[in-house]
């Protein structure tokens, strides 16, 4: 079940079903049905059967990892609850109309998602443990595929492999200076009694967290840069740190609260400027590394290694990451422009000038692209697309473990529907 906001209350309430020892209330399935509606999706009746369904397996799976003792940690909740509400936020605009659309306190929406967050996060540990094991072999992609109707054998379009290296100006002393400067004069402030969440509305340049006052939520180490953590851990309730570095700039802190492990701190973010002759100087570099890359003098995945800012594609030797399809490949429809008309007279092999960049933070620099690969438009084969094949043949051996589990964790548990669903076809195979 994907779990959307927290439930609100409704009028009528019952029960209608249980698993074992475990029931699944209608307002339950209307909040879920809700959270479908509210996604941009039609109404639609038969949605509430599939929803049920979902419940049902994932109650049937909870009930299972409890039996087997499987934990879930007060980290482990909390993390997942702080990410769902950074997200929530960001889409009504603030913490404060999130609070003022139920009508409850932040820590009470938290408090109410725990629950559900922690049967979520159980019934995954329960689907991986029983899937765990589960590989194959040449000879069963082979086979899985030579099963497929010749006209049922997907056509892909033309896809990229790409990398880049990214590269940010470096800022000279007179700016990091300026930096300082300007953060201190904002910690006297609060010294003197301003507000730090005030102050990181209007100074921060954070964009995640400035609008909520600098809040960053509860995290534990590991969660944010050392720099940054060997700080926030050794502040008490309420006290200012100094200015501190880190790769993202310089910052101030104050610690929220802390409990257990974990700790609340607000920061405020502020970058040394940037001016054209920094940045004029960091694409000429930029530009001679790829001179030295397409002269064969220097591996592109050296260059990434020890030239390269960006560190998410940095840890994936440069390569980008598709998320929607969990590979290296792109359709050319899900480049944005400016990558599109970057590469597209690339051969593979081939880098691209130095393109101006922004990062998700702000933070202004210049990339080049490396064309790994391109593919033309063609019917699914072994020898170009095993990767792919592979990973769907996997998926339905996991699935098959999941239906052979359900069928005989089903037979051996309690399980009772309420007539209002006696209509769901898809709901049969729970008799």
């Amino acid at each position: 079940m994907a779990l959307g906001q927290p439930a609100r209350s409704s009028k009528v309430d019952g029960i209608v079903a249980v698993v074992g020892d475990k029931i699944i209330l209608k307002s339950e399935v209307e909040a879920e049905y809700s959270n479908w509606l509210q996604q941009g999706n039609e109404a639609d009746a038969s949605m509430r059967c599939v929803i049920l369904d979902q419940m049902l397996t994932n109650k049937l799976m909870i009930r299972q990892a409890e039996f087997d003792s499987l934990e879930v940690s007060d980290e482990e909740i909390d993390q997942q609850i702080d990410r769902r509400l950074r997200y929530f936020i960001s889409m009504v605009g603030s913490r404060e109309k999130l609070e003022e659309f139920y009508g409850k306190t932040m820590v009470e929406i938290k408090e109410e998602f725990k629950p559900q967050i922690k049967e979520l996060i159980l019934a995954q540990k329960m689907q991986e443990k029983i899937t765990s094991g589960v590989n194959i072999s040449p000879r069963e992609v082979q086979d899985y595929f030579a099963k497929i109707p010749t006209d049922s054998i997907p056509y892909f379009d033309a896809e990229v492999e790409l990398g880049q290296i990214v590269m940010f100006p470096e800022v000279g002393p007179v700016q990091k200076e300026f930096t300082i400067e300007k953060l201190n004069d904002i910690r006297g402030r609060i010294l003197k009694g301003e507000n730090f969440a005030t102050l990181a509305i209007l100074y921060s340049e954070d964009p995640g967290s400035a609008k909520e006052g600098g809040s960053l939520g509860f995290f534990g180490r590991g969660d944010m840069v050392p720099e940054f953590e060997a700080v926030a851990f050794k502040l008490r309730p309420g006290e200012v740190s100094q200015v501190i570095r880190t790769k993202f700039g310089y910052h101030i802190l104050q610690l929220v609260e802390r409990r257990g492990d974990r700790v609340h701190c607000r920061h405020i973010l502020i970058k040394p400027p940037v001016g054209t002759r920094e940045l004029e100087a960091s694409r000429r570099k930029l530009d001679s590394i790829r001179i030295e890359i397409q002269a064969g003098n220097l591996a592109f995945i050296d260059a990434v290694r020890k030239f390269s800012n960006d560190d998410e594609s940095k840890t994936n030797g440069g390569m980008l990451m598709n998320d929607n399809a969990g590979s290296n490949s792109f359709t050319i429809d899900q480049l944005t422009p400016d990558i599109y008309f970057a590469i597209d007279k690339l051969k593979p092999g081939e880098l691209s000038d130095p393109q101006p960049y922004s990062a998700s933070d702000g933070t202004r620099g210049f990339r080049v692209f490396y064309l790994k690969s391109r593919t033309s438009p063609h019917q699914a084969n072994l020898n170009d697309d095993y990767a792919r094949i592979q990973t769907a043949a996997l998926n339905l051996k996991r699935i098959e473990r999941m239906q052979d589990w359900f069928m005989k964790a089903k037979t051996r548990t309690f399980i009772k529907i309420d007539v209002e669903f006696a209509a769901c076809d898809n709901l049969r195979r729970w008799q």
